[in-house]
Order: C-alpha cells, then sequence, then structure tokens
C-alpha cells in the first residue's frame, strides 16, 4: 500500500494524525534485525498497510524492506495476497519495476518483502524541491519511462491502481521506478472487520479516475491507469491537482461528478502540444481517453519532438545533484563503526539495540582511551612496586650503613636504631649503595665518636732516614712553605 490511501470509518489519510502510532511503532523497530539477517537502518516511509526500511543484510548487502504491520499480518488471506502482490512487480519483466528480492515473516509474525533498494527522490519530492512544479521537458522524459513500464505491466493483465508521483521514482542514475505495484489492493481484498470491509474503496482519491472513485472496482483497468499517468502530469506541470477539496470526501465528489479543467486554464505557460495530450488523458469517459499506454506514449514523443525539436530518445537523463542527499543511509552522511555482524556498502550502521553509530564511535574511542590511561596507571604502579620490594628484600632500608657504622662506634656508644627510615618518593632504591664505599680505617669514625685532635702522621715504615731528613722537609724562602723531601717520604 502507498501512503495516502482512502482509510476506513471516517477517512483519514495515512498521512495524516492517524498514521502517527504507526509511525512510532515502526521507528520502534529501527536497530532491531529481521531473522537474524536484515538489520533496520533507516525508516524510508509509513503507509496504512505497511512500513518500508533501508536495511543491511549479514553480508554486508544493501536493499529496502517492506514490512506489513502486524495487525494485517493476523490475517492469512491478507498475508497471500501480500506475497502474491509482491510478485507482480517481477511479473511485469521491466527494469522500471521494482524486483522484489525475498520474503519472510518476522519474530513477531509480521510478513515482509524484501525488494532493490533505491537512491533518489520521486517525482513529488523533486517537484516541492524545485518550488512547486517540474520542468516541462523533465516531466515528459519521466512521463515517457513511466508509459514504458506500463507498456510492459498492461500487457501481463497488471493494472497499478495506485499512480501518483509518489509512486515514480527517479533514481540518481536517472532511471524511472514504478513503485507499489498492486499493493493498493490488499485493503479491498480483506475480509478481517477490524482492519477494512471488503470491498471498501482504496487508492489516492486526487488521482483516481472517475469510475475507480465510484468504487465500480470491476470497471478499473488500463485506461483508468493511464487517467492517473494525466493527473501526474498534470499536478507535475501545475502545481496542484486535478480535482481540489479540502477533505477526502471533497476530493472524492469532484472526481465521480466533474470532469478535470483543461490544463491550459490553470497553467497556461505549458506548450499546447503538451497539454492536448494530458487532456486527452483526464477524459470523464474511458472511451475517450487514449486506448492504451502505446497511443499516449506515441503522442507524448510527438509533442516532446515538436516543442524541442529533437527525439524524445536521444533527450539527456534527469540528473540528481548534491543537494539530494542519499536517504538510504542514516543523516545522509557516514555513521561510526557497525556491529561486525552487520557490514555495511557506503555507510556502517549502528549495531541492534545500541545507541547511533556515531555515540558508539564517540563511546569506543573514548573507553579505549580510558582502558589504555588505566594500563599505563597500572604498569607504572607495578613497577614502582617491584622496586620498592626488591629494595625491602636486598636493601632494608638504612640496614647495611646502619651495620657498619655499628661496627665502629665504640662499646659505650649505644648503636644507632635499627629502624628503617622513609625514603623520599624521588629517590629509587635502586640508586642506594649495597655496599657503602671503603675508606682508609685512619679516617673511618663512626657517627658519634668526636673528633680527635690533629697530630703530626707517624713517618712511613721502611728504611731509616739519613741525617740529611732532619728535618723533612726544606722551607721556600720567598713563600715560607715547607716542601716535602722526595727521600725522605
Amino acid at each position: 500500500m502507498a501512503e495516502g490511501e482512502v482509510l476506513p470509518q471516517g477517512g483519514e489519510s495515512a498521512t495524516g494524525s492517524a498514521a502517527d502510532p504507526l509511525l512510532l511503532r515502526a521507528q520502534a523497530r529501527l536497530g532491531t534485525t529481521l531473522r537474524d539477517k536484515w538489520h533496520l537502518d533507516v525508516l524510508l516511509g509509513v503507509g496504512g498497510m505497511a512500513a518500508v526500511y533501508a536495511v543491511t543484510h549479514r553480508n554486508g548487502s544493501r536493499a529496502a524492506v517492506k514490512l506489513l504491520h502486524p495487525e494485517m499480518s493476523m490475517n492469512s488471506f491478507v498475508r497471500e495476497r501480500f506475497l502474491w502482490e509482491g510478485y507482480v512487480a517481477n511479473a511485469v519483466g521491466h527494469d522500471g519495476a521494482v524486483k522484489v528480492i525475498d520474503d519472510d515473516t518476522a519474530e513477531d509474525g509480521s510478513l515482509f518483502l524484501v525488494t532493490e533498494l533505491l537512491d533518489g527522490e520521486t517525482l513529488e519530492e523533486r517537484r516541492l524541491r524545485l518550488g512547486g512544479r517540474m520542468p516541462q521537458n523533465e516531466v515528459l522524459i519521466a512521463t515517457d519511462k513511466l508509459l514504458e513500464v506500463l507498456i510492459a505491466a498492461h500487457a501481463k493483465g497488471i493494472v497499478h491502481r495506485d499512480l501518483k508521483p509518489e509512486n515514480v521514482f527517479l533514481t540518481r542514475a536517472g532511471q524511472v521506478k514504478v513503485l507499489d505495484f498492486g499493493i493498493a489492493r490488499l485493503r479491498e481484498l480483506s475480509s478481517n472487520k477490524g482492519m477494512t470491509q471488503a470491498g471498501a474503496m482504496v487508492g489516492t482519491p486526487a488521482y483516481m479516475a472517475p469510475e475507480h472513485a465510484r468504487g465500480l472496482s470491476d470497471e478499473v483497468d488500463e485506461r483508468s491507469d493511464l487517467w492517473a499517468v494525466g493527473a501526474t502530469m498534470f499536478c507535475l506541470l501545475s502545481g496542484r491537482s486535478v480535482h481540489d477539496g479540502k477533505t477526502v470526501n471533497e476530493q472524492l465528489a469532484s472526481a465521480i461528478t466533474k470532469p478535470a479543467p483543461p490544463l491550459l486554464t490553470i497553467a497556461p505557460d505549458v506548450r499546447a502540444p503538451i497539454a492536448n495530450v494530458i487532456d486527452r488523458a483526464l477524459e470523464f469517459s474511458k472511451e475517450m481517453r487514449w486506448p492504451d499506454a502505446a497511443h499516449m506514449q506515441a503522442a507524448l514523443r510527438g509533442a516532446y519532438e515538436e516543442v524541442h525539436g529533437n527525439t524524445i530518445t536521444s533527450a539527456p537523463k534527469i540528473t540528481l545533484g548534491r543537494e539530494v542527499a542519499d536517504r538510504t543511509l542514516r543523516g545522509g552522511k557516514g555513521a561510526g563503526p557497525p556491529n561486525s555482524r552487520f557490514p555495511t556498502t557506503g555507510r556502517p550502521v549502528a549495531s541492534s539495540g545500541g545507541p547511533p553509530a556515531h555515540v558508539s564511535k564517540r563511546a569506543v574511542i573514548a573507553v579505549g582511551g580510558a582502558v589504555a590511561f588505566g594500563l599505563a596507571i597500572v604498569s607504572l604502579l607495578w613497577l614502582v612496586s617491584g622496586r620498592t620490594s626488591t629494595a625491602s628484600t636486598e636493601v632494608p632500608a638504612g640496614s647495611v650503613v646502619a651495620a657498619k657504622s655499628a661496627q665502629e662506634v665504640p662499646p659505650d656508644v649505644p648503636p644507632p636504631s635499627l629502624t628503617p627510615l622513609p625514603v623520599p618518593r624521588e629517590i629509587e632504591a635502586k640508586d642506594l649503595p649495597l655496599v657503602p664505599p671503603e675508606r682508609p680505617r685512619s679516617q673511618a669514625t663512626a657517627p658519634s665518636q668526636p673528633k680527635k685532635p690533629a697530630t703530626t702522621p707517624a713517618p712511613a715504615a721502611g728504611p731509616t732516614p739519613g741525617a740529611n731528613c732532619q728535618p723533612p722537609y726544606t722551607v721556600d724562602s720567598k713563600t715560607g712553605k715547607k716542601q716535602w723531601k722526595i727521600e725522605c717520604l
């Protein structure tokens, strides 16, 4: 189902207040994983039937997931139709139809389809971004591609039933993709009274052909799709819907009872050949419209050539500028590191249930820094502790010095206390000598021993000196200093 479909009992749009609980619930699923395979990265849209997410597979590939709301998934008939409708796009056999890659059931029983992931913008988003109207040449180029897809689909008996600017997607590569083939019909086929009564009208009123607005499902066919194509072009070129109305009911009433106004009465600047193609597509009677998509495409190409002087097939593709962010990526930019089970191609995503990716990245850096700092502190404490332990084992504080001093203290002098003295922090144990340096015995004194008066040193042992050694020195006549005689030493 596409956004904006008609809801039962009150007729509120899925984009209005009725969608708020659906939106909140869809947002709550972000960061979770479906079937241990698909990580929900970004919420792309929410409708009355399903929510669409950009997802990452555990092998790194990216895709989109359309997740049926739980209350819809409770009905077995809806589930079967959801799967069947999901394969309709594959049956179209055209690159302009979004491919369905896989289908499965989530842990809570919600059915989901996996489709190719598109990067770009819808024509409605482009119209609004450009100020409310698109250039005429771009509208013709995009519509030409849209009609190519419809030619393939109608040849297979597939009618879209919900064509509008929001369901025509322009990729960054310039491709035109048609979204939501047949999904809008699910409500009509549901028999669950809690959801929608059988036969309830579905679609978007502003783009409904008269027979569609009247609820005549059997009369909705290929020409109804062409009316929707004309209404899409009308909006893109004029900036307003075919039928004005403040409420859904007013739009439905206008669609049922009033023919579409000529485009030139609303947008007089549109070239006449282009307006003629659109006006015929919007004829009230099906028999007056283009008979099929191929005839409308041929007329559109003729109008393009008449206006621009060259063929539409030679026209350049519509390109997207940098101002169009990649909405399939969170924030349109890179993110933090993902859970290892969910690598991505282009942007990592946050692990399931965790904080946002950019928060996780900062947290990892902070934790890493804290761990490194902690390890450095532990290493330093271990080093200091080890050295202190070595000092305690090999050099008890002051023990060697005190013992040496105690041997030189006379018996009547009490030995100094052997209580270890605290060592200042800036002095390391390795800097203390294990054995005090040896000094001449004649100079060694106890710390508390009084200093003895100086005496004349005794002559050195050896041969008795001769008479010339008395005295053993000479006196310098100039300086008066004594100089020892070498032979008397």
